[in-house]
């Protein structure tokens, strides 16, 4: 069974241009991420789903640098992007990642991975609805799923989120992971410039070493919790698949 991550990336963002190539102690934050998704031990492929542009030259030359799968699709139907994405790369099981979430925790992912395979699920979430930290978003589903929601999802929205079709449809099998507590409040992401400096703190505090928890961060919240204050005034985004 291949297992593939597909993680969604552009330069061209409103709220904050060309954040995946933003650095930390001289890595970009889709380097960052990379190196974190790694260290899965589900995953046997992780792809960059990027959209085909001029504006993306310079996100698109970084990637093959780095060595990294590649793909180039539509810029406004994700869904789209992914669908062929994953058939080009022959997968079996889509975990879907955002490109502007640098803390995803690969144990939260093989733990998903594992229950989607268990249960036979077409799809599972942590965030639908949310308990866990904005940032630490992940949806894994089924190729089968995948290509069902491609020719059924009419809707922009739909094309748009990618996972929208799959989490408002009765017509699949799902399942959501969630905490006792409710921590998602805790904005772990990357969407202003404000998250930035919350994310500098983080990994600054880290030093090099990109193999820490999503629990780490929370401790380290407790214990610093100046390093967290300068976003905090954001609201979660609510809107499922983005």
């Amino acid at each position: 069974m291949k297992i593939t991550a597909i993680i969604q990336a552009r330069s061209t963002s409103v709220r904050f241009p060309n954040k995946a190539l933003k650095e930390i102690n001289g890595k970009a934050i889709v380097e960052i991420l990379f190196k974190r998704l790694s260290l899965s031990k589900k995953i046997n492929k992780i792809i960059f789903a990027i959209p085909k542009e001029p504006e993306e030259k310079l996100l698109k030359k970084h990637l093959l640098n780095l060595g990294c799968n590649l793909f180039e699709g539509s810029n406004n139907d994700v869904l789209d992007r992914y669908y062929q994405a994953a058939k080009k790369f022959k997968t079996d099981i889509i975990v879907r990642i955002t490109g502007d979430c640098p803390l995803v925790d690969s144990s939260i992912i093989d733990q998903m991975i594992s229950q989607l395979i268990k249960k036979k699920l077409d799809f599972i979430s942590n965030c639908s609805p949310p308990t866990y930290p904005d940032g630490l978003d992940v949806w894994v589903c089924t190729m089968k799923a995948l290509k069902k929601t491609w020719s059924k999802a009419k809707n922009p929205k739909d094309r748009e989120h990618v996972m929208n079709y799959i989490i408002n449809s009765k017509n699949f099998l799902k399942d959501n992971l969630e905490l006792k507590e409710d921590l998602s409040n805790n904005r772990w992401t990357i969407d202003e410039p404000e998250d930035f400096l919350v994310m500098k703190n983080i990994f600054n505090h880290f030093k090099n070493n990109f193999n820490f928890s999503w629990i780490d961060v929370l401790k380290l919240k407790k214990t610093h919790p100046e390093y967290f204050n300068v976003n905090k005034h954001i609201i979660r985004d609510r809107q499922t698949g983005v």
